[in-house]
């Protein structure tokens, strides 16, 4: 079974949110928008949307009785230091960057498969 998780941060004078948005086919079937703390950095912001997306996906699958074992996920977003870092591309020098993405890498154990994709901002779901 073949996913794909949309991720974003965004920071504004208004106010930091990451979201995420988890498609099967043409449907989207799980979407959230959180608020962060000011402090949180768009790339921290961009990191925190694809890890509340993953770990929600887990645990709609958990709710199906599906294994993550059987599901390829496919993973997009438009940051792309936060793509290239998961990828191992580009170095991930700051320590809280690194945390999450070791968490990310941690959860990502759990499925079959997974890619990481680059996409325009216009393609990305997740807003």
């Amino acid at each position: 079974m073949k996913y794909k998780l949309y991720f974003d941060g965004n920071k504004t004078p208004q106010g930091t949110s990451c979201s995420y948005v988890v498609t099967f086919g043409d449907k989207s079937i799980l979407e959230e928008t959180k608020i962060l703390s000011q402090e949180t950095t768009v790339n921290e912001a961009e990191y925190q949307g694809l890890l509340y997306g993953i770990e929600r996906f887990l645990d709609y699958l958990k709710t199906l009785r599906v294994s993550p074992k059987d599901v390829e996920l496919e993973i997009y977003g438009d940051s792309q230091l936060v793509i290239q870092q998961l990828k191992g591309v580009y170095e991930c020098k700051k320590p809280s960057l690194r945390v999450l993405r070791s968490k990310i890498k941690n959860l990502l154990t759990n499925f079959l498969s997974y890619d990481f994709i680059w996409v325009n901002r216009e393609q990305n779901l997740a807003k």
